[in-house]
């Protein structure tokens, strides 16, 4: 933390409600430890030690009037990971996690997908989701009842580990698929103008959306006699219309990486062919090289580029 400037530093006096002076000195504090990349803790210490206050309630009053919004909002951007969840944020995290778990995802691959792909946004959700099963294990388990009462998949992180697998953890006989994964990963790492990251964070988004459908067609048959039957019998068609259109989407990159991945063959046995000539073979069929070389480059460039392009 930076000196704190004498003409905000309150003195110690009775702990009757914020003054001015002293809101002032609290927003002043953030400031400069924003600007110096200090932690909010290092504040609420600083604050406490100059007004008297204790740091929890020097911290909570903080996160009040930051929920309050208004011109607290607009005098600090600050950071996500530090604004506090509502009730609706909580049940809602706990449902997401929950039901991806008993779909096998693991946490972190749940948060980043709920955070857009953001890593502070992701850190969020998931420290708020360990936090919760230590800190609120009936609440848990209430949302884990709630979602097996409508059908849904629900995953119960506190039974024990020998009679439910651990979401992201592969037994050791997946160990072969493990490999050959990290084989189709090694080769596409080396194709030109592919980002292998976002391919496959766009197949876990897909598989995540139509996961989605199936637990919303599961809960419908749970609510098929009430009286929004009609209403909800309607969003799942247009649940089932939008998988369709997610299994489409799949397919098309199931078969645009199956074309590259043809390419990219080719290009090897090209390459391999050439290097495997002798010095005056190379010379002669040099001509030829570059041409089945260029052929290739170029309608791997057109399959990229004009007949399936990236969103």
């Amino acid at each position: 933390m930076s000196e704190q400037n004498p003409q905000y530093a309150p003195q110690p006096a009775s702990r009757l409600g914020w003054s001015a002076h002293e809101d002032d000195f609290l927003f002043e504090a953030v400031r400069r430890a924003r600007k110096d990349g200090a932690p909010l803790k290092a504040v609420f210490d600083e604050v406490a030690q100059a007004t008297g206050r204790k740091p929890n309630s020097i911290r909570n009053y903080y996160y009040a009037r930051v929920k309050q919004g208004g011109e607290t909002d607009t005098l600090l951007p600050h950071n996500p990971a530090f604004v506090p969840f509502s009730e609706k944020e909580i049940h809602e995290l706990l449902t997401t996690v929950l039901s991806a778990q008993a779909l096998g995802m693991s946490v972190r691959a749940c948060t980043l997908n709920m955070g857009s792909g953001e890593n502070r946004a992701m850190l969020r959700y998931q420290n708020k989701y360990r936090s919760l099963l230590k800190s609120n294990p009936d609440l848990v388990l209430s949302v884990v009842q709630e979602l097996r009462e409508k059908g849904l998949p629900a995953f119960n992180p506190y039974e024990r580990v020998s009679s439910v697998r651990r979401p992201g953890r592969p037994r050791k006989q997946n160990a072969n698929l493990l490999e050959a994964v990290g084989g189709v990963v090694n080769q596409l790492d080396r194709v030109e103008g592919l980002d292998v990251s976002a391919f496959f964070e766009s197949l876990g988004a897909l598989a995540v959306s139509a996961a989605k459908g199936v637990a919303a067609e599961q809960q419908l048959k749970h609510l098929s006699g009430r009286e929004d039957t009609a209403l909800l019998l309607e969003e799942n068609q247009e649940l089932k219309a939008r998988l369709q259109d997610l299994k489409k989407e799949l397919n098309a990159q199931r078969e645009r990486f199956a074309t590259l991945l043809g390419y990219f063959r080719q290009l090897m046995d090209i390459n391999r062919e050439f290097l495997g000539m002798t010095s005056v073979s190379k010379v002669s069929s040099l001509s030829n090289y570059i041409r089945e070389l260029s052929r290739n480059v170029e309608d791997c460039e057109k399959w990229m580029y004009d007949v399936a392009p990236m969103a």
